[in-house]
């Protein structure tokens, strides 16, 4: 038995070798910053590095153990960038001395009395920090309601959104007791908690940030006279994109210059809307399954540029299939393949005109007065009878002859005519390269050099051009990647009026 015994604890002890030496990371405690200002930023490493992780957004490393605790309970959301490397502090709670890293919502304490446990990594007490010497009047239990969460530890109600947030977050281990009521601050809705303010954002209901947390770790920084690093930050709408969608991109590069942007190769235009930058692009319908990078580049103001790479999933978008049969008399006017070579070529040569006015306010509308049947959906694979294939990158919508087209949002007209194979067509330029495209029309009413608002008449349908029986193809474009109109009828993806975009922004890069 003792053998048996003395074979096991060497067992143990050869796993832990083993362990160890294949990790670095392993059980490994943080290490103070070697560099003498821990608010410096930090050039980007040439190689990875396990022990750390570094954040191109503030120019700061975290450490792998401090990097698991902000993965695991909340990254960005929770506890925002780092703006700061590690380094020893006073802990003002307790007077003792930690290695701390500050991020913009919080402060990461690491306490090795408790390493290996839970409490190995703990917030600081920031909640109570900023509110000092405030005194948040006790509210008895009796004034609650039902729906209430009442906490003796503090005489405080929890209630509504802010309850439902704390619970679904975590709750008292990451935020603490409530130290407050809620109560009108900075314009918001808002209550403390020992590590957090909980902030309700109304203009954001029904999203996930209708409740946010307030930048308390930023807070302490700026009331100590600490300076805060260029905080630069990409956010995507999504992390994933549907073939044939499109996607909105925020830049936020403020004290910085904005190099360019582009996801799967393609430059992204950009709006500028003051405090941030704001873009939309898309991927086309037969875009490979595989994962993409948006990857966007920043100079800061000491002149270093930062890269930033994030994988975007591209999702099926499950395109029907279809079969067309062409009238022999439809096919004879469609001219040569050179001539609907050179056709498309004129048409795309508008598409891939970027000009800097955003014209769009708010979402599109249906461009017909009636609803119609829609006989093509977006992305329908075709395949003509007797040979020919093509993605249909538009809609095909069903009404009868001479029913009018009006505009969906407003645009300038940059090309009305009679083509061979689209008919009577009217392009649409709606500003940072995004175009509307109406085909087979009767008549054209709309002229090149209109300016039309939503709703004006653009011309009736028809038959004209490739077109087997009277119907509107209307096609969306951002650059030539052919996007589904019908998700712009509910998002405007760009929300600001600002008619002002890329002749205010500085492209120095290739991006």
């Amino acid at each position: 038995m003792v053998a048996k015994r003395f074979g096991l604890v060497i067992s143990l002890w050869l796993l832990l070798a083993i362990l160890l030496s294949a990790s670095p990371a392993f059980l490994q405690t943080p290490t103070v910053s070697a560099a003498t200002d821990p608010y410096a930023t930090q050039p980007a490493p040439t190689a990875p590095d396990p022990n750390r992780t570094y954040f191109p957004e503030t120019g700061h490393f975290v450490s792998a153990i401090f990097y698991k605790y902000w993965s695991k309970y909340g990254g960005l959301a929770q506890f925002g960038l780092p703006l700061t490397e590690e380094f020893k502090e006073l802990n003002p709670a307790d007077g003792k001395t930690y290695t701390v890293q500050y991020f913009e919502r919080n402060r990461f304490e690491y306490h090795p009395e408790f390493a290996g446990t839970f409490y190995e990594v703990e917030l600081g007490l920031l909640g109570r920090q900023v509110t000092g010497n405030r005194a948040f009047p006790d509210v008895p239990a009796t004034a609650g309601v039902p729906g209430e969460l009442y906490f003796n530890e503090t005489h405080h109600f929890l209630a509504s959104a802010f309850r439902s947030y704390w619970e679904s977050k975590g709750g008292l281990a990451i935020y603490g007791y409530p130290i407050s009521e809620d109560f009108q601050e900075g314009g918001y809705l808002v209550q403390y908690f020992e590590r957090a303010r909980l902030e309700y954002h109304p203009e954001n209901k029904g999203t996930p940030y209708e409740v946010e947390l307030g930048l308390l770790g930023a807070n302490i920084m700026t009331a100590s006279g600490r300076p805060l690093p260029q905080a630069f930050r990409v956010q995507p709408d999504s992390q994933s994109l549907t073939q044939g969608h499109a996607l909105k991109v925020t830049v936020i590069a403020t004290g910085g210059t904005f190099l360019g942007s582009n996801l799967a190769g393609v430059k992204i235009n950009f709006l500028n809307e003051g405090d941030k930058l704001v873009g939309v692009t898309g991927v086309s319908t037969d875009i490979p399954l595989t994962p993409r990078k948006l990857v966007t580049e920043i100079r800061d103001a000491s002149g270093v540029v930062r890269h930033f790479e994030q994988t975007i999933a591209i999702k099926a978008g499950n395109f029907e299939q279809q079969t067309v049969a062409l009238d022999p008399t439809v096919e004879a006017g469609l001219g040569t393949p050179e001539e609907q070579a050179a056709e498309r070529a004129r048409d795309f040569g508008f598409y891939n005109t970027v000009t800097p006015d955003k014209l769009w306010t708010g979402t599109f509308n249906w461009p017909l007065p009636v609803k119609g049947i829609i006989t093509t959906p977006f992305g329908s694979r075709r395949n003509y009878v007797g040979g020919g294939y093509e993605v249909h990158e538009a809609l095909d919508i069903a009404v009868p002859a001479g029913t009018q087209i009006l505009a969906p949002q407003k645009g300038r007209v940059v090309l009305a005519e009679f083509q061979k194979v689209r008919g009577g067509i009217v392009i649409i330029d709606h500003g940072l390269g995004l175009h509307t495209a109406y085909f087979h029309q009767s008549r054209i009413v709309a002229k090149v050099g209109d300016v039309l608002n939503q709703g004006d008449l653009i011309g009736y349908v028809g038959t004209t051009g490739l077109s087997t029986g009277p119907h509107l193809h209307w096609e969306m474009r951002i650059g030539s990647i052919g996007i589904d109109p019908q998700e712009w009828l509910t998002n405007s993806f760009i929300s600001s009026t600002t008619d002002s975009g890329l002749s205010s922004l500085t492209w120095t890069g290739g991006l």
